[in-house]
């Protein structure tokens, strides 16, 4: 391996190492002329063989093991045909099973093995996986089993040791993400096949997780129980959070396996939660006989809610997910399993068991005929009840706010996917969940009532636990964020008395924290805008926000304020407000607004004048500016330009303020903390809220402000580029180099001035000479000395600003000048640099600009590169590579085209580049062993075969474009990228993606341009009936929008897009530039549609097909102006959604 490196270093130079390095677990992808070579498989048996031989050395090892890794994942088109992958895995799977039997895997090795494997499972088809052996597959899934259950036994017990290396971690990571990838797609397999495996790694999983005798929990190698570290953990991450993709996982392998891991969790929580009780009794018992409560024993306790908590955890991530914005619907193998045995269910019992928390359930009888998945949360609720027992009988100090954390977190979960269950999502409902959770029941009434009788005895009993009050609010949040759940809230009395308790600051809610009754406000607000009558809304409000705007009026109109203003009490009190009105507007959607909007902007002009009384409290002003960025980040976007107009005069007046208050101050403590510049970094996201409006605008599609005058804008004296550049020339001088080593000053700074680079970059010119050399200093700066996401950032600003100088044509200016500068750090960056590949085309597009602007500096950067080059062949071979990079743009200009083709070009450039990294780093090796003799003494010599190889290289690469053209066909199949979950991807059926496409094709036209937003199965069905296309005078061209990157196979014809900057795309995507879109939103949730609809109105020139969920009608109407199509979608795997399509012109999909 170190003659490797040194050859490589010799070839190469240092920086193409880096290169290299950079991109080391890049998926290998060979081209035909590697087949002969690397289908061979005395090539795949070295390798094995080598590591068998060296895996003592952990070094070399890794090494070998990564080459094994890329030989798993190899793709494309080196292999001919199906039948050539079917191969080539079933001997690389045998060569993995002979490398890992019988041996005991070295702590070294866990990492890789577990890569190759992830490989192997992720890179092939399904169909290829289910093309092995019988004997083999079921040989690999049971090596899979027994390495996932060793590796998370060696896992847990690293956690005990508390090791630095956490490498069986990280091994157990990989291997159930592999699980998950195999799981999600069971049905390509045989029925069940994976339903024992997953019995055994959740049965281990668990085992590991409880204490003994049942578990293995903080059992050291020795046996013995250690409970050092605990101190300790009580400072790390929740463990919902840090261990929560390993939930994820066990919890859909709880699902494939549901028949025994539902029974099993609710056994072994009634169990815990059993002796819990009794153990609670035991203690109250002792402390009543003793005066030391110090003499109580916890170890049994400790232990007990230990289980509890994982317990809990696994049971919340196997009955419900995270929805992430989209729709929350109860998984599909939990509605089966309960459908399933729904007719041996007594729903009374059931519903009684449901009903009755502080009884045992074994001792109601029929308990055996009840829903497991309704037993499973009875058992949250028994632990939930057990807990507030105690706090009645004032245990509090023997309880765990962790297990108190554990019981709202789950019940929110839960809350958000089974309460009022929407039997419309469902293709079919189980009977139990429906008669329990559906809407107008009263099994759902019920637990209503419990769980906000649970929320306000938690903020009554916990005040205290900020991360327990904090979970506890949250929940109460999930109870009214929904209208339908809001409206069975509000029937309840005891959600008017929190109302009520709130308002008047009586206790225990005035203890909470403040960032706490900022959520509780929230949550109040949110409930205000349920189905009440008219009187009694008018009451509520009356309750909730009269009594906070009068008292705040009452307080500032004081004759004495000034006097007064800094005693603690009132401090208190401005602060208390101030967090209501932040929780007022997040509270925010898009029915509500217009009130909350005038309800906020009456305060506004208040907070201002505070800043001037509370300059000396950095607190205090930091919360006055959190609640202008709160009103423009919930707000701006419903705004129409007169109310726009009023929050920018606001705001405009609030920077003066901020900035006379800040005349002369440096910033130049650099050992000072983060915090200390709280303002700075709120002030730079007001700006970047405000400047959102640009990208996010709903005020043309609602009626928010509907009976409320709305001018037209004609006196306007406040703009939204006003306020932004006077803020820019608050925060230039005072961002110093030394506070954007701060992470989060950092990235807030750099989001602030792309947006204005891109937004205003005729402006940029404009700014003070030395304004202008720090923002450029700054773009350097975050180019070559930050993060690879503040280095995009900076590439994605240049680009305006070049486009703003060939504009202008003046070659004189400061930013002309600068941009030369930039010309040269792209070129490096892109040629010469490590870098992430996931900027390749930011820089590409910042490059070719730049180009554009100095062809006579790039012509003599590419002459210098060429002359530093000693060998010849490597000489060539860069020349060619560089006239071919601007043979379709000579010379360059900005037209669009132009820039197209330039980027396709990079992109080949850069792939050819790496592979030729690859060769050396790869197969070379390969020929030194050949070549090696048995004597230590011999120094080894690339063999004649392997120097040829290397100079030829360069010549073959020249005419595998062409080569490449069966494999880009072959991935215009539908289905031959593998769906990923966690994106949230399902494959359309062909016939779907056939019909979809055609429907395109008709209304696009006669060359038409076809726009496909999150859509690669049309898109790959309309590549497809192109290639079938005789008459080429009809056909259309198709551009796919999408997130994920591995559809940059396409090439020129892929654009990265992420919904959630639905107007962030390239500037050679001009506005209305497709005759037809066709979208299909990854989430079904009305955030997502809604940034799609930008994403869709921008590039359409009128026509829309949009595919989504029946449940998004009204949204698709209201946001696009869509009607519902009788054609019904369907998807390769079937959803549990109801999907339809929609259409805003006349259509045979309407009939």
């Amino acid at each position: 391996m170190m003659l490797l490196l040194t050859l490589t270093e010799m070839s190469l130079g240092r920086h193409y190492i880096a290169v290299f390095e950079a991109t080391q677990n890049v998926m290998l992808k060979p081209t035909e002329s590697w087949r002969e070579a690397l289908l061979d498989h005395r090539v795949m048996d070295l390798f094995f063989t080598v590591h068998r031989k060296i895996r003592e050395d952990s070094d070399m090892a890794q090494d070998s093991l990564q080459c094994l890794a890329q030989l798993a994942s190899m793709h494309g088109p080196i292999f001919p045909d199906e039948t050539a992958q079917v191969t080539y895995l079933a001997h690389m799977v045998e060569g993995l099973l002979n490398m890992i039997n019988g041996i005991e895997i070295e702590d070294s090795e866990a990492v890789g093995i577990s890569n190759i494997i992830s490989n192997l499972i992720t890179t092939f088809p399904r169909s290829v996986l289910t093309a092995l052996p019988s004997e083999l597959f079921s040989s690999f899934i049971n090596c899979l089993t027994l390495l996932t259950c060793s590796f998370g036994r060696s896992a847990a017990l690293e956690e005990v040791l508390d090791k630095d290396d956490m490498v069986y971690m990280e091994a157990y990571d990989k291997l159930l993400e592999s699980w998950l990838t195999l799981v999600q797609e069971d049905e390509h397999f045989p029925r069940g096949c994976f339903v024992q495996p997953a019995v055994q790694v959740f049965n281990s999983y668990i085992q590991c997780h409880l204490a003994a005798p049942d578990g293995t929990r903080n059992l050291t190698a020795n046996g013995v129980a250690s409970h050092d570290e605990e101190e300790i953990n009580e400072l790390q991450e929740d463990d919902r959070e840090l261990f929560s993709d390993q939930l994820a996982s066990i919890g859909m392998l709880g699902r494939i396996a549901a028949e025994h891991c539902i029974p099993l969790l609710t056994s072994l929580l009634e169990d815990r939660v059993t002796r819990l009780h009794g153990q609670l009794q035991r203690h109250q018992q002792h402390l009543m006989a003793s005066s030391a409560p110090d003499s109580v024993d916890r170890k049994v306790l400790d232990d007990l809610y230990e289980d509890i908590h994982w317990l809990i955890l696994v049971s919340g991530y196997l009955l419900a997910d995270d929805p992430q914005g989209e729709t929350p619907l109860i998984p599909s193998e939990v509605m089966e399993y309960s459908i399933k045995h729904s007719t041996e269910v007594d729903i009374n019992t059931t519903l009684q068991i449901l009903g009755s928390p502080g009884e045992k359930a074994t001792s109601i009888p029929g308990c055996n005929r009840t829903d497991s998945v309704i037993r499973l949360l009875s058992a949250v609720l028994r632990t939930s009840e057990v807990e507030s027992r105690a706090t009645r009988a004032s245990l509090i100090e023997l309880l765990s706010p962790q297990m108190g954390k554990d019981i709202v977190w789950f019940l929110r979960r839960w809350a958000k996917t089974y309460l009022l269950v929407d039997e419309k999502l469902y293709s079919q409902i189980s009977m139990p969940l429906s008669t329990a959770f559906g809407a107008d029941t009263e099994g759902a009434q019920w637990i209503v009532g419990y769980l906000l009788e649970k929320v306000i005895n938690n903020l009554s009993v916990w005040s205290s636990e900020p991360e327990l009050a904090n979970d506890t609010v949250e929940l109460l949040v999930t109870l009214v964020e929904k209208r339908e759940r809001a409206n069975i809230v509000v029937q309840c009395e005891n959600w008017w008395n929190l109302a009520k308790q709130f308002a008047s600051r009586s206790p225990p809610l005035h203890l909470l924290s403040s960032p706490i009754q900022r959520t509780l406000m929230k949550a109040l607000v949110l409930g205000g805008f349920a189905h009440m009558d008219s009187d009694t809304k008018q009451q509520y409000w009356a309750e909730v926000l009269h009594p906070l705007q009068q008292r705040f009026l009452n307080l500032i109109n004081q004759e004495n304020f000034a006097q007064i203003c800094q005693e603690e009490a009132v401090k208190q009190e401005i602060v208390a407000t101030l967090e209501a009105l932040c929780g007022i507007a997040e509270a925010t959607q898009i029915d509500n607004v217009g009130s909350l909007f005038s309800f906020l902007m009456d305060f506004l002009s208040s907070c201002i004048g505070l800043m001037e009384v509370y300059q000396n409290s950095p607190e205090t002003v930091n919360l006055i500016i959190e609640v202008f960025v709160e009103v423009a980040h919930k707000q701006i976007c419903y705004l129409g330009e007169t109310k726009s107009m009023k929050l920018y005069e606001v705001c405009l007046t609030l920077l003066q303020v901020y900035s006379k208050n800040n005349l002369g101050r440096k910033r130049l403590d650099v050992a000072a903390e983060e915090d200390q510049y709280q303002d700075l970094l709120l002030i730079m996201e007001l700006l970047t809220n405000l400047l959102s409006k640009e990208f996010i605008d709903f005020s043309d599609t609602d009626e928010v402000f509907r009976g409320q005058e709305q001018s037209t804008g004609a006196g306007r004296t406040v703009s939204a580029a006003d306020v932004v550049l006077f803020g820019v020339n608050i925060v230039l001088p005072l961002m110093s180099q030394d506070l954007l080593k701060f992470p989060s000053l950092c990235n807030q700074y750099y989001k602030l001035i792309t947006f204005i680079c891109e937004i205003f970059p005729e402006k940029i010119p404009q700014l003070p000479e030395e304004l202008f050399k720090s923002l450029m200093f700054s773009l350097e700066l975050g180019m070559t000395s930050m993060s690879s996401e503040i280095s995009q950032l900076c590439l994605e600003a240049l680009s305006p600003l070049a486009e703003q100088c060939a504009k202008t044509q003046e070659k004189d200016t400061p930013l002309f000048i600068a941009t030369r500068h930039f010309l040269k750090l792209v070129f490096d960056m892109l040629v010469l640099q490590k870098h992430n590949t996931e900027m390749t085309v930011a820089a590409g597009e910042a490059l070719y600009t730049l180009v554009c602007l100095h062809q006579a500096e790039y012509s003599e950067l590419v002459e210098s590169l060429l002359s530093s080059q000693r060998d010849a062949v490597i000489y060539q071979r860069l020349a060619d590579a560089f006239n071919t990079l601007t043979a379709s743009s000579t010379p360059p200009t900005m037209d669009r085209k132009q820039k197209v083709a330039f980027l396709k070009s990079l992109e080949e450039f850069v792939a050819n580049e790496y592979l030729f990294y690859i060769t050396v780093c790869y197969l070379l090796p390969v020929e030194f062993l050949l070549t090696m003799s048995d004597s230590d003494d011999d120094v080894p010599q690339l063999s004649a075969a392997a120097l040829a190889a290397l100079r030829e290289f360069y010549a073959e690469r020249t005419t595998e474009t062409k080569q490449d053209q069966p494999a880009l066909t072959d991935s215009y199949t539908v289905g031959s990228f593998t769906e990923d979950w966690h994106m949230s991807q399902f494959w359309y059926s062909d016939e779907t993606a056939a019909r979809l496409a055609e429907e395109a094709i008709q209304q696009a036209g006669k060359q038409g341009r076809i726009a496909c937003v999150s859509t690669p199965s049309v898109y790959q069905k309309l590549k497809q009936l192109e290639s079938q296309r005789e008459d080429e005078s009809h056909c259309v061209s198709s551009v796919l929008f999408e997130f994920d990157r591995r559809f940059t196979a396409y090439g020129h014809e892929f654009v990265f897009y992420d919904y959630n900057n639905p107007l962030c795309l390239p500037e050679h995507i001009l506005q209305q530039s497709f005759d037809v879109v066709i979208a299909d939103p990854p989430y079904l949730s009305e955030e997502c549609l809604s940034k799609v609809a930008l994403t869709v109105k921008y590039l359409t020139k009128g026509k829309i097909l949009l595919c989504t969920g029946a449940i998004m009608e009204e949204h698709a109407r209201k946001l696009m102006g869509l009607k519902i199509c009788s054609y019904r979608p369907k998807h390769s795997h079937n959803l549990a959604n109801e999907f339809r399509c929609y259409v805003n012109y006349d259509s045979s999909l309407l009939s």
